[in-house]
């Protein structure tokens, strides 16, 4: 059957218009440039309660931070209720996998498809039902690879994974933690470095010394740093973060000239 040029044209601008639509509702999608340098602070696993009571603090300056949720199907109906607070409140929340699996691990033992049919995509799934839709994922015990990283763009704008202190080092020289401004956008994969056990039974000096100068070390060159932790508690037990040490820390980000971004803000 011959397709007359006239309508071959039609049909021809119909799909053209189409993908343009398609591509704008992609871009109003994803935010602005970023103008500032900024701190992502992130917080992992199923602390709500936690997270909740620590909201005063985070009021105080302004600060919004990123909550990457795990065994979703697990939470109940308080702690649902306590996520779509911290979202109202302006916080994002992320995904952090279903049964908090190490992506480099499973996918060894199976296969990516197998890895994103038992861990992401359920999680995903039950997020959405919940009214959250996630743009960021972060990975379980930090573990990835080249692999794991084209395997979840798929499902997310950028990932966060963690990266240790070498001992010829310190936090400010630690090059993995800091994006400039203007690379977030081309960046899939945005390391942090842990902020955890900075809490009465630490020696807190020390840590947020070199806490403080990577704050400025950002601030000085136009940087985005990224932090990860747990609980935000003063029990001297698991990964967690003093609400006391915390507030230091936020109220240093503000004195340094930081933004406070979250994962949902970042372009």
């Amino acid at each position: 059957m011959k397709v007359r040029p006239r309508i071959l044209l039609l049909l021809l601008g119909v799909i053209f218009m189409t993908i343009c639509v398609d591509l704008g509702k992609a871009g109003d999608n994803v935010p602005p440039k970023l103008e500032r340098p900024g701190v992502v602070l992130t917080f992992d696993d199923t602390f709500i309660t936690q997270w909740l009571a620590a909201q005063p603090i985070f009021a105080k300056y302004n600060a919004h931070v990123t909550f990457f949720v795990t065994t979703f199907d697990k939470l109940d109906a308080t702690q649902l209720a306590g996520l779509q607070e911290l979202k109202i409140a302006g916080h994002a929340i992320g995904c952090h996998g279903l049964r908090h699996l190490k992506a480099v691990d499973t996918m060894r033992q199976s296969s990516a498809k197998e890895y994103l049919s038992i861990e992401i995509e359920p999680a995903l799934a039950l997020m959405h039902a919940a009214g959250i839709e996630p743009t960021c994922f972060a990975y379980p015990s930090s573990q990835r690879n080249v692999e794991t990283d084209t395997a979840l763009a798929q499902y997310f704008r950028h990932l966060r994974a963690g990266t240790g202190v070498a001992p010829d080092q310190t936090l400010p020289r630690t090059e993995a933690i800091f994006t400039p401004v203007n690379d977030v956008l081309t960046r899939l994969c945005l390391i942090g470095a842990g902020i955890d056990y900075a809490g009465p039974q630490a020696d807190q000096d020390k840590p947020l010394e070199y806490i403080f100068a990577a704050l400025d070390r950002a601030a000085q060159r136009n940087e985005v740093i990224v932090f990860y932790a747990h609980n935000i508690s003063d029990e001297v037990r698991g990964n967690h973060i003093s609400p006391a040490v915390l507030e230091k820390i936020l109220a240093h980000a503000v004195t340094a000239g930081l933004a406070f971004y979250t994962y949902d803000d970042l372009p």
